[in-house]
Formats: C-alpha cells, sequence, structure tokens
C-alpha cells in the first residue's frame, strides 16, 4: 500500500512538472511602446488611437494568454485589455524604462507578437463628413511619419486609402454633375482613396443607412 501510495506521489509531481515545463514565458520591452504612446496622445493626433495586440503569430487570432503582466522588477501590475484585445498600457513614467517590460505566458507550441494598430477613436465615427475623412488621412500620414522618425520614415509603409467598416454594406453618393459616382461597399468594408475624398471636401455628413464600426488605414506593402 505505501508502495502504491508513493507511486501515485510520483506520479502526480510528474504530472505538475509536465504542465509547467509545457509553458513558456515571453516578454517585450516597454520603452519604445511607452514613448509611442505618448507620441500617439499629441493633440495633433487627437482624433486617432493608438493601440497594442497581441497576436498569435500564423494565425493572426488574439494570443491565448490568460495573463499579461507590466513591471520593472520592482513594481509589477497586471495589464487589462479591451473587448477587442487590445492592451491598456498605461502611461508609467515611474516604471524603470531600463527593465520595464510586458511578459506574458503561452503554452510552448504558441509563439505571439505584438502589433500595433491605429484606428480612428470611437467618439469620432460617429459624424462622416467629407472634412473629417481628409483630417483623418492627413492625420495617420503625420503619425505614421513621426513615429517612424528619421531615416525610419523612407521605410515606414504608406497610407494608400481609408477602410471604412459598418455593420452592413452600403452605399455613399459623391461628387455632382459628371464627377458624380456612387461608392459600394463590400463585405462590409469600403475603400476611399484621396480622389475620392477630395469629391466630399466640401459635402455636408454623408448620408447612408447603417452604422460605422471602424476607419482603418490602408497601407502599402
Amino acid at each position: 500500500m505505501k508502495y502504491k501510495l508513493l507511486g501515485g506521489v510520483a506520479i502526480a509531481a510528474l504530472m505538475s512538472f509536465s504542465c509547467v515545463s509545457a509553458e513558456k514565458e515571453s516578454a517585450f520591452t516597454y520603452t519604445g511602446l511607452y514613448k509611442s504612446l505618448k507620441t500617439s496622445k499629441q493633440s495633433e493626433f487627437s482624433q486617432l488611437k493608438l493601440n497594442f495586440l497581441l497576436l498569435e503569430t500564423g494565425s493572426g487570432d488574439l494570443c491565448p494568454t490568460d495573463k499579461v503582466t507590466l513591471g520593472d522588477g520592482e513594481h509589477q501590475y497586471e495589464v487589462l485589455r479591451s473587448k477587442e484585445g487590445a492592451l491598456l498600457l498605461p502611461l508609467d513614467k515611474s516604471l524603470k524604462q531600463d527593465h520595464a517590460a510586458i511578459r506574458f505566458t503561452t503554452t510552448s507550441n504558441i509563439t505571439c507578437h505584438l502589433s500595433m494598430q491605429i484606428k480612428v477613436a470611437d467618439f469620432e465615427l460617429d459624424t462622416l463628413t467629407g472634412a473629417n475623412l481628409s483630417s483623418w488621412y492627413n492625420q495617420f500620414e503625420a503619425l505614421y511619419s513621426t513615429l517612424a522618425g528619421w531615416p525610419g520614415r523612407y521605410f515606414m509603409p504608406e497610407v494608400t486609402a481609408l477602410v471604412l467598416t459598418f455593420d452592413r454594406d452600403i452605399e455613399i453618393t459623391v461628387g455632382k454633375d459628371k464627377q458624380r459616382k456612387v461608392l459600394t461597399s463590400e463585405n462590409k468594408k469600403l475603400v476611399i482613396g484621396r480622389e475620392d475624398i477630395a469629391l466630399m471636401t466640401d459635402a455636408p455628413q454623408l448620408a447612408f443607412h447603417g452604422e460605422l464600426l471602424s476607419v482603418l488605414p490602408q497601407l502599402s506593402k
């Protein structure tokens, strides 16, 4: 009986060790993220929102991790995530920048990477006008250029259009007379370039049946 009990304990210990060894911890430094977040909050980029997401490499799905932490070796706290999966990172200048890192744990067969996303802020989506589209486009260009710095801006992808996502497929009529055209979304997404935005500059609020859910930049590859 003692032999069986000890054997059971040994098996339990082995199972516990196997579970622990099947996990791995990954980390990203906080300094670069802090600087990017600080830049994005400047007044000239007030219509945009910069997010960082942990994505599973290969699938592009949200990283399957239960807990994300931020700390510098002395102070540590959990990083919450939005319903879309964006890390709700604070601008914490009290952390030691040389040591501060974002850490998370996954199973050993999963690899995740940090992805930057810049989008139009949600509070901007209630009003869709030509002037707003033009302003959003300009702010995207300016923020990407600022984040790249010099000479990094020469390697940063260019903004080629805006990608509008709606809750349904919609149509928007723009321009007048010979320049009049109808823009139609596909799979609830509408891609609008500079030329089409120019046709809307003087237009009042654009009319469509549906709800605008998000506006992202389309970047050159």
